[in-house]
C-alpha cells in the first residue's frame, strides 16, 4: 500500500513518468511553492540573526544561492533525462539520489572548495572582492559577481564529483530504489515525491546551511556598511534593498 495515499489520486496528476518530470501547471505550482518556502525560511533566518544583515547585503548573499540552485536543478534534470533516454533505469531514482547527495555530502564539498578558492584568491593572490559575504563600501555588484563565479565553480566541481560517484559506485542506484520503496508501486507518487516534496524539504535545509557559509562573519559584517553607534537592528531592517553602487572600479 502506498505510503502517501491511494495510487489513483496520484495517477490523475500530469507527470512524465519516464523522465520523472511534473507537467503543466503542477510543475509551475511546485516550483513556485519551493521558491517561496525557501525564501521565507531565509527571511526567518535573517530575523533570528544577531546582528542582522542589512537587506541589500542579505539580498546579495541569497541571490548567489538562488542562481546557483537554478544551475544545479538544470544539471540534475539534464542528467536524469539523459539516463532515462539511454537506459531503462528509473529517472526518479537518479534525481532523488542527486538531491540527496547534493544536500548532504555536496554541502561539505561546496564548503571545502569555496573556502579553498577564497583563500587562494584573497590570501595568496591578493585579489579584491572574493572574500565571501563582503561587497565593499558601498556594496559593489562587481564584487558580488566575482563571489557568484567562485560559488558556481564550487557547485560545478561538486556535481562532477557526484557524477563520478555514480560511475564508480553503481550500487548506489540500488540504494536509491530501496529508499523509495515506501512510496509503493505508484510511479506517479515517485514523481510527486522526488520532484516536489523531497526537494522542498532538503533545499530549505541546504539553503540555511550554505547561507551561513556564504555570508560574512558577524565580526566583519560591519565593513559592508557605515556603522553608527545609534543604529539598532530595527534601523537595519529599514535599509533600502538596492542602494548599492554600480561602480566596479578596483582598488588594486
Amino acid at each position: 500500500m502506498p505510503f502517501l495515499g491511494e495510487e489513483d489520486i496520484f495517477d490523475e496528476l500530469p507527470v512524465d513518468q519516464r523522465s520523472c518530470r511534473l507537467l503543466g501547471p503542477t510543475a509551475l505550482i511546485v516550483q513556485g511553492l519551493m521558491g517561496l518556502l525557501v525564501i521565507a525560511s531565509l527571511v526567518l533566518k535573517r530575523h533570528r540573526e544577531t546582528p542582522k544583515r542589512p537587506w541589500r547585503i542579505w539580498s546579495f548573499d541569497v541571490s548567489k544561492q538562488i542562481i546557483g540552485q537554478m544551475f544545479v536543478h538544470g544539471v540534475n534534470v539534464l542528467i536524469s533525462g539523459v539516463v532515462a533516454s539511454l537506459s531503462s533505469g528509473n529517472a526518479c531514482v537518479l534525481y532523488f539520489l542527486n538531491i540527496l547527495i547534493d544536500t548532504t555530502l555536496g554541502v561539505a564539498i561546496i564548503y571545502i572548495i569555496l573556502h579553498s578558492l577564497t583563500y587562494l584568491f584573497t590570501e595568496k593572490c591578493s585579489f579584491q572582492g572574493f572574500e565571501t559575504g563582503k561587497y565593499g563600501t558601498p556594496p559593489r555588484f562587481g564584487y558580488w559577481f566575482r563571489q557568484l563565479s567562485v560559488y558556481v565553480v564550487a557547485l560545478t566541481t561538486m556535481k562532477l564529483l557526484v557524477v563520478a560517484l555514480f560511475v564508480v559506485w553503481p550500487g548506489v542506484f540500488k540504494l536509491g530504489e530501496w529508499l523509495l520503496t515506501f512510496l509503493g508501486p505508484s510511479d506517479t507518487a515517485q514523481v510527486i515525491f522526488t520532484m516536489g516534496v523531497f526537494p522542498i524539504i532538503m533545499n530549505i535545509v541546504q539553503f540555511w546551511i550554505i547561507d551561513s557559509i556564504v555570508k560574512a562573519s558577524a565580526q566583519s559584517a560591519s565593513v559592508a556598511l557605515p556603522t553608527d553607534s545609534t543604529r539598532n537592528s530595527l534601523a537595519d531592517d529599514e535599509e533600502p534593498l538596492f542602494r548599492a553602487s554600480m561602480d566596479d572600479d578596483d582598488d588594486d
